[in-house]
Parts: structure tokens; C-alpha cells; sequence
């Protein structure tokens, strides 16, 4: 899962989010996406297969893996049609910006609605057991975010409050209230600062320039769910 910028993921007038999150695809039988996948080998683990397919299926060199959420192990007799294939699916987070370094091919999908058991949170569908993948995926980042600060590293520290807030609203699909998300998010930031110990503010522009922030380990122990803003 990545973000991307909605205006270029989606065309809905609806859409008021500036980000949107996104599931990264490859085609599948007869074009329909897929997750990316590979056999795990002999000799291996599945951070160094996870680690070998970001590279060579995506094109995406990390300097450090991306932290791994297990879903699940899919093992449907007739999942693929292919033959008999047992999958452990594991979830990760992209970095914003990561979409414009990924090789030709690749599709971003985006992800709206609830996601619920049984529902599908992209508009295509994705070949086999994907959708079911996805949807886990998405409902449980979706509990992460509700409770700390970008816990999937999605944003690259140092941000600002607003850009944090936009990335929390792009993943739960949901407008938040900027007063009360600030205030419940504040106990897992710390104030960036430069080597004398100044804090830093984001460069002169337009209106005042705003404070930075990066994340600090934290255990919440707020309510899961954030105050959504009303339209």
C-alpha cells in the first residue's frame, strides 16, 4: 500500500482528499491486476523474498525494509487456477512518492469504502484471493491509524501536522477534525530541530510557515477511533 495524488489516481469531483491510498498491482492472467508475489526459496526467509521482489518485480530499492504485517495463509484448494498453491500474504507501506520510482507496469489501484469482511475497496478486481487480501490489509491499517502518528511510515519525517493529518484522512477514506487530530496526535511527535536546537518550520510561502514534526514510539491509549470532521 502506498499513497499517491488523488488527482492522479482518481476522477471523482467527489473526492476531497488530496492523497488517496493506494494498492500496488501487477498484471495477471489476461491483464487482471494482482498482487506482486514470489516463491519463497530454499535458503530464504520471507524478508529477503519480500526484499528480492520490491527489487526485481517492482523496481523499488529499499535502504531499509519496510516494516511486515502479516495477514494470513490462503490456502484454498482451488485459489488459483493454475493448481494448488498456498499463499502467506503480508502487508506493507510504501513511502508517498515511492509511486513515481516503480517500474513500467505497475498500477496503482485506489482504495475507498469500508473494509469490511466480504467487501471489495477497489473499483477492479484483482485475479484469485487478492481482493480478500487487500481488504484485511486496509481494515487493519486502518485500526493502526487510528491510534499513533503514520505508524506505517508512509510520510518521510520531518512533516507537518497538516501533512500528517492528510495521510491519516487518505487512509481511513474519512475527513478529520484538525484540532482534535492534532491534540491526540501530539503525545507521539517531537518537535524536529536543527544541530543548535531550534525548531524547524517548513520554508517561507504562502501564509505562516508551520512547525515540524517526526515520530516517537508511543502507546496509545486513546479511544481507536479519531473525530471525523461533518461536510
Amino acid at each position: 500500500l502506498t499513497l499517491a495524488p488523488t488527482s492522479d489516481t482518481i476522477a471523482d469531483e467527489r473526492r476531497t482528499h488530496p492523497l488517496t491510498l493506494c494498492v500496488v498491482t501487477l498484471p495477471g492472467p489476461d491483464g487482471q491486476p494482482a498482487l506482486p508475489g514470489r516463491f519463497v526459496r530454499e535458503g530464504e526467509t520471507i524478508e529477503t523474498t519480500v526484499e528480492a521482489l520490491l527489487e526485481t518485480k517492482l523496481g523499488y530499492r529499499a535502504s531499509r525494509l519496510p516494516a511486515l504485517h502479516p495477514l494470513g495463509v490462503y490456502d484454498a484448494p482451488g485459489r488459483d487456477p493454475r493448481g494448488w498453491t498456498m499463499s502467506v500474504a503480508h502487508a506493507t507501506a510504501l513511502p508517498r512518492g515511492t509511486a513515481e520510482q516503480l517500474a513500467p507496469g505497475v498500477r496503482l489501484l485506489p482504495v475507498a469504502g469500508p473494509a469490511d469482511r466480504g467487501l471489495r475497496v477497489t473499483d477492479e478486481g484483482l485475479a484469485y484471493d487478492h481482493d480478500e487480501m487487500v481488504t484485511t490489509a486496509v481494515r487493519r491499517m486502518r485500526r493502526r491509524y487510528e491510534r499513533r502518528p503514520d505508524p506505517d511510515g508512509l510520510l518521510t519525517p520531518p512533516f507537518t501536522l497538516r501533512q500528517l493529518r492528510e495521510t491519516h484522512e487518505a487512509v481511513l477514506d474519512a475527513g478529520l477534525q484538525p484540532d482534535t487530530f492534532a491534540r491526540r496526535m501530539r503525545e507521539g511527535l517531537a518537535p524536529a530541530r536543527d544541530r543548535d536546537g531550534r525548531d524547524l518550520l517548513t520554508s517561507a510561502g504562502v501564509g505562516r510557515p508551520a512547525q515540524l514534526f517526526h515520530r516517537v514510539q508511543t502507546a496509545s491509549t486513546e479511544p481507536l477511533s479519531l473525530p471525523r470532521s461533518h461536510p
